[in-house]
């Protein structure tokens, strides 16, 4: 998005992980995935690092399943799993200013909700 709230004019968005347990906790939310929805194909979850520009794309989420409904649960499940514990942060760039983040939120346990 171009904006946020108080934030106008995003220009900029800075993605930075704590990359092992990042990459630990993506394979964890991967797995309670397949726990939930025992006849899921394949899971791919991917975040990027990095700079990127308003727009690109952050955050991928794929999920194979013989129904449709099941994928489309377990896809919604991991991208909010992944957003809600992976240690990622997000640094937004705007008109006027920048911040590593207005909303602070504390990672959790994959599965605690």
């Amino acid at each position: 998005r171009h904006h946020a709230p108080g934030r106008p004019d995003v220009h900029l968005l800075e993605y930075e992980a704590y990359e092992g347990p990042a990459a630990e906790r993506l394979r964890a939310v991967a797995a309670e995935a397949r726990r939930r929805w025992p006849d899921l194909g394949r899971v791919a979850l991917l975040h990027r690092t990095g700079r990127l520009g308003v727009g690109d794309a952050a955050v991928v989420v794929a999920v194979s399943s013989p129904h449709r409904a099941a994928a489309f649960e377990a896809a919604r499940f991991a991208i909010d799993e992944l957003k809600r514990t992976v240690p990622i942060w997000k640094r937004e760039t705007w008109a006027g200013g920048e911040s590593w983040g207005l909303e602070a939120q504390h990672v959790t346990e994959v599965g605690g909700a």
